[in-house]
């Protein structure tokens, strides 16, 4: 008992002054944090605005950067199919002038039509598909022509 009475750090009078500095202490900073928030709202009504349109602004663009990126992915596998277009007609038509004669000479079709085949597979992949043309309708959205040709074969427009 006789240890309780001389602890200076229980004691009522220190306790009851340190009460006294943590409500000082809790005083000071919210006068800190009201003069924080009245700063913030000037702010906030003089730039407010300013940050709402630059933060529409930067959406804006993001979509747009977006959009131009899947244009230029289109763009970009567009130029590489006409490309590769003119190497499988390469193929249809060596195709059509060879005929095999050798049974070294049909493993070698073969292996240009799997070659051929992994073409396909791969504009597949990119999601170009071949366009049915003869005999079908004239198609403005699917086909592009330069001229049109009678033919005995089909009628017009087809």
């Amino acid at each position: 008992a006789a240890a309780d009475t001389t602890d200076i750090l229980n004691s009522p009078a220190f306790l009851k002054r340190k009460v006294e500095v943590l409500q000082s202490d809790i005083a000071a900073i919210e006068k800190e944090i009201d003069e924080a928030n009245t700063v913030y709202l000037a702010g906030k009504e003089e730039w407010g605005s300013k940050f709402d349109m630059i933060n529409r602004e930067s959406q804006a663009m993001q979509e747009r950067l977006a959009k131009q990126g899947s244009q230029g992915k289109e763009t970009a596998t567009m130029e590489v199919a006409t490309s590769i277009l003119n190497v499988l007609d390469n193929y249809d038509r060596a195709f059509q002038a060879v005929e095999p004669a050798t049974n070294e000479e049909v493993e070698i079709v073969d292996a240009y039509k799997h070659t051929y085949d992994l073409i396909i597979d791969a504009l597949t992949e990119l999601n170009v598909t071949k366009v049915e043309t003869v005999g079908v309708e004239f198609n403005y959205e699917l086909h592009q022509a330069m001229l049109q040709m009678p033919s005995d074969e089909h009628e017009e427009g087809l």
